[in-house]
């Protein structure tokens, strides 16, 4: 004779199985989520790190180089961020307010695509070239 209480029990450990896995399930989905997270985190703060350290030597270069005036495309790397320089004369005046020859503004502008998003950033500098 079979005990009435038993089919119960095994329904109450396919319940408590089935529900184990449920939250292994919940706890592994989010685990990969913040994962995924960190990696693009890491590869956006990685990539505004080149772009910065790229800006400053663009303008370290234009503040040797003859300038012209003008928008120049930058090709730096493997092409994935493209760099705009952009040089403009300054009518500037100095103390006795005689003008000032060789006064540039140089504008340095960086764009790529992160997470589905373009990105931007700029770097500016005056710069005096007797």
């Amino acid at each position: 004779m079979a005990r009435p209480g038993r089919g119960r029990r095994s329904g109450f450990v396919l319940w408590e199985m089935l529900l184990g896995l449920a939250i292994f399930c919940m706890g592994a989905i989010a685990l990969t989520t913040a994962l995924q997270q960190a990696v693009d985190t890491v590869v956006l703060i990685h990539d505004e790190s080149q772009v910065r350290q790229d800006l400053e030597s663009i303008l370290a270069e234009a503040s040797v180089n003859k300038l012209q005036p003008g928008k120049t495309a930058i090709f730096m790397g493997d092409h994935r961020i493209q760099y705009e320089r952009e040089v403009v004369s300054l009518p500037a005046k100095n103390s006795k307010n005689q003008p000032v020859a060789n006064l540039w503004q140089v504008t340095v502008r960086a764009s790529w695509l992160a997470r589905n998003r373009v990105r931007t950033s700029e770097a500016q500098e005056v710069l005096f070239q007797p």
